[in-house]
Order: C-alpha cells, then structure tokens, then sequence
C-alpha cells in the first residue's frame, strides 16, 4: 500500500489523461493554475524578459464576490420542517436552537466557507468527521479519477501537513506514531513537518490486511478502505498509520455547472482566466506605453548643446542652437488598446453575469427605477438554479451530520428561552393563544367568530408585552420527534423588489379598505417590518363580552 499511494500521487502530479481528441487534462495543474491567479502570482515570476515590472490588474474578484453576494445565503434559509401533527411547537423550539446552535458551534462560518469555494473552484466536497464535518482544500484533495463524474466513481487521497502536537494527539489512535516521529528531519528552526496521507476508496482485500498487520487476504477481492499514511518528505509516506474497512465514503459535494467530462467542474476563476490573462497583458502594455510617453525629449543638430537639457542646465542660461525642438512622445495604438480592455470587460461581464445592475453599480443616467428594479430582477434568476444546486447539497449535509449533533445537543436542555430576536416570538404566543382557546372553550359563554378572534387578540396583546419567554422542556419530548431539515436559498435581494412591485400593484387596485391593510401588513411583513407592534384601531364588540377569562399558562 505504501508504494501504491506514492505511485498515485505521483501520477496524479506529472501524468495528463487524454480527455478529448488530441486534448490531453491535468486536475493538478489546472488547480495549481486557479490557485496561482487567486493569489495573483505570475507564474514567469513578477518581472519580464527586460526587467519590467508586471503589474497584476484583478479583474475576477469582484465577479466572484458578486456571485457570492448575489447567492444570498444565509443562516435563515436553513429550517427543519415535520409531518407530524403534533410537532408544531417542537418544530418552532427546534429551529430557534438550529440556528442558534450554526452561529455559536462555527458551522454557519464552514456554510459561508462552502458558497464562497463553490463560487472560485466549482466544486466543493465536505467531509465527515467525529462529531462535525469539513469543507476539503481542493489543493490538497486529490480525485484520482479526474474524468469522473462524482466521487462514488473514483479513490480520493487527501493531503495534510501535520506537525508534532498534531501527532500526539493520535497516540492510541494510530500506530506507527512514535516511528514516523523519529524520522523527522532536522530543521535549522521550527517544528518538524509530517506529510500525512488519506487514501479513501477501493484495495483489495490482501493489501489491506498486509497495512493491518495481517496474513491472508483475497488478491482479487476489493473491499472499500480508509488507509492513512504518513513520512517525513512530501509524497513519500513510508508508514503505515491507520486501515480500516469503510461502509462508504465519508463525502458530499456540490457542483457548479453540469459535468463536462471531468470531476472538477469550472467556477468563476477558471472561467475568467484568459480575460485575466489579456487584461494584465493589455494594463502592463499601456503602463510601459505610458512610461516613456511621459518623458520629456529634445532633438538638435548641435553638437556642442548639453545632452540633458534638464540636468546640465541652470535656470537662466541661455541657448545658443538653431533647430532645438522638443520631440513629441505619444503612445501609438493607445487607443486600440484601450477598446480591447473595454471589450475584455465586457466579456468578463457576460460570461460571469456581472452587468451592473448585478454588482449594484451606478445605472447609466436617466434609467427609471421601475426598468432598474425590473433588469435586478431578471438578472437575479440567472442565479436561482446555482442557488437550488446549491441548496440541495446543503440540505444533505445538514440533515445527515448537523441536524443529528443538534438535536443531541438539545435533548440535554431542559430550559429554552425564546425572544423578539428570534422572529417565531409572535408565531410562539400565537400557538399558545390558540391552544388556551381550544383547551378553555367550555369555560366561555356561547359567542360569535367576532368575539372569538377578539379574545385571542387580547390574550395575545397580554403576551407580546413580554418580550422574551423561558420554557422549560420537557423529559423525553424529543424521542418521537424526527423532522427533516430543509435549504431554500431566497435570494432576497431580487425576489424581494420583485414582491413589492407585484403588491403596490394590488395594493393601489384593492377598494376594500380591509382588504387593502391586510395587503399592506403582508408586504410590510416580508420587508421583515413588525406588524404585530404597530397600534391598530379599536376593535369594537358588537355583542355583551364573556365571563371571566381562565389564565394562560405560558410555561
């Protein structure tokens, strides 16, 4: 196994595979090439072949960040939803701890991580580990079989440095520690490094019981493995640390654009690369242009005349010459090139959806609102079906690795406090509100639907001068409750003027007067405006009110 994994690697580094005709792909070197542009590193170095210095003109980032703006993701897009008919209070508890339990355990930082790595690579895999998960360092991901589809379809290695501490802390976990410790070389300063590698995939049964340490074994039999092995040179591990048989591979993942006969899908970088490469060519052209444009020249046919005019001579001095003319420096095809930097732009623009009504830059002069609102709106659904992809990848790694350390974690409470903050408050007061109703409807004297919804509004009225709620949970009232979590990416940004416009349409032809609040109230309602706070008229009982009311237990 160990030179099986050095051999793969190897591979994987210094071998193409023909991936159309005549058209041979290296995975290594097109991340390696990404990677670079993200830093912007030349890969000739920051000088050219005379010395000039090359300037990096950065044309990707802001269509990257303003894919990732416009994707909108955010904590409150996650939700866990029930079939259960009983399960609608649970499931309020529920989501206020989810979204509580993203911010204060980091997983809300590892889910911005994800879009943010979709946005630049395409690809994104998470990884299972003990009691989390995390988003892999395509760097240091190796898919062996760069032409499959998904990762069901090929071995996967992952690389990782580690240092002495690290190691420690896989004492009894790993053998060979101690060994791969002392084979460290010796280093002038700092720690010692340790190249460890996770072979994830198909070995044949034989091979893997030679890396446990046992005879026997079918040659011909494969069986799926974790295999980790480790050295103290970079891709030559030389022991054994770890083998064990997998029932599957611990990843998910999410791709960008649809399978184009490789595994690494294209994202943003890739995307851009030949603009950015023209637009670094074209800013250095004009830099160099401009350099010697800038100087100041003088001709003569004088011999005697001083050959700097601006450093031989003093102020006062008078030349003697009879055809000193300054030498006109213009740059020629300035204006060529300035028209193709211009058509890179828009190219970059195109091929990124990145106009300016995307980015929020300004709109040309004179455009009306309502147009700029409307172009906002279609150019935002060129981005619902990233957003759907990406909120079922989401939704997966949610429901199977977050959700289940959640709702752990939330069996060990028995207290839970609920406040304005949350944005279920109201929906909380008015679950009790109704269930107080039902439970407390024999108590009231026979009453209309009029009474009936003004009682529940001053019941409520009563609640929502608290502004916070504890509520004490109670033992065994998460066994049966087995919900599902669920990702909608709004893209609130579009949708929403989008919403306005269709309201103000129906708001401006309702005549009912009701009809026409209860519109406003809904479209101030998803402009994430608190109806429920604002004061309202007096609704005046038409019949005698009931006998006393029995108190709400809010607790």
């Amino acid at each position: 196994m160990i030179e099986q994994i050095r051999q793969e690697i190897k591979s994987y580094e210094n071998h193409s595979v023909e991936r159309l005709d005549g058209h041979s792909y290296s995975a290594y070197k097109t991340i390696r090439r990404i990677s670079l542009y993200q830093n912007q590193i030349y890969p000739t170095g920051k000088t050219d072949s005379q010395g000039n210095y090359k300037y990096w003109y950065d044309i990707i980032t802001p269509r990257r960040n303003s894919e990732v703006k416009n994707i909108d993701f955010d904590t409150k897009d996650v939700s866990l939803e029930s079939d259960g008919g009983d399960d609608a209070g649970k499931l309020i508890i529920a989501n206020i701890a989810l979204k509580d339990w993203l911010k204060t355990s980091g997983q809300a930082d590892k889910l911005n991580d994800a879009v943010e790595k979709g946005a630049d690579w395409g690809s994104v895999v998470f990884k299972k580990v003990s009691g989390s998960y995390r988003v892999m360092d395509l760097t240091h991901f190796f898919v062996l079989n760069t032409l499959a589809e998904t990762l069901a379809d090929s071995d996967v290695i992952e690389e990782e440095t580690m240092y002495p501490a690290d190691l420690r802390a896989k004492m009894g976990v790993w053998k060979n520690v101690q060994d791969l410790m002392d084979s460290a070389k010796t280093k002038d300063k700092g720690s010692p490094e340790y190249f460890v590698y996770e072979r994830n995939g198909e070995v044949s049964e034989k091979d893997l019981y030679e890396a446990q340490g046992k005879d026997g074994g079918d040659e011909k039999k494969y069986v799926l493995a974790k295999i980790i092995a480790g050295g103290a040179e970079k891709g030559q591990p030389s022991l054994i640390l770890y083998a064990e048989t997998l029932t599957k591979k611990p990843y998910k993942e999410y791709h960008r654009t649809a399978y184009q006969g490789r595994w690494l899908r294209v994202g943003v970088y890739e995307t851009l690369l030949d603009c950015q490469t023209r637009a670094n060519e074209i800013g250095n052209q004009i830099a160099r242009g401009l350099e010697y444009a800038a100087k100041t020249v003088f001709r003569s046919s004088d011999r005697v005349i001083a050959q700097n005019i601006l450093t031989d001579l003093q102020n006062g001095d008078i030349i003697k010459s009879s055809d000193l003319q300054q030498v006109q420096t213009r740059m020629d095809g300035f204006d060529q090139l300035i028209a193709d930097w211009n058509r890179i732009v828009q190219l970059a623009d195109a091929l990124t959806n990145s106009y300016e009504v995307v980015t929020g830059a300004n709109l040309p002069s004179g455009t009306p609102f309502s147009l700029g609102a409307l172009q906002n709106v279609n150019a935002g659904k060129l981005f619902d079906f990233i957003r759907e992809k990406l909120g079922n990848a989401l939704t997966d790694v949610i429901d199977d690795w977050i959700k289940p350390e959640m709702l752990r974690d939330l069996k060990g409470k028995r207290i839970i406090e609920i406040t304005g903050d949350s944005g279920v408050l109201n929906r909380y007061y008015k679950l009790l509100v109704d269930n107080w109703y039902i439970e407390n409807l024999v108590n009231l004297p026979p009453h209309s639907t009029e009474i009936a919804e003004s009682i529940k509004e001053e019941k409520l009225k009563e609640l929502q001068r608290n502004k916070s709620i504890q509520i004490q949970l109670e033992e065994g009232m998460w066994d049966n409750f087995k919900p599902r979590a669920k990702v909608v990416i709004t893209g609130e940004n579009f949708n929403l003027v989008a919403e306005n416009e269709k309201y103000k349409s129906f708001i401006q032809l309702e005549q009912d007067p009701v009809r026409r609040t209860a519109l406003i109230e809904i479209a101030m309602a998803k402009n994430q405006i608190d109806v429920s706070g604002l004061p309202k008229t007096e609704v005046q009982p038409v019949e005698a009110q009931p006998k006393a009311q029995p108190a709400l237990q809010t607790a």
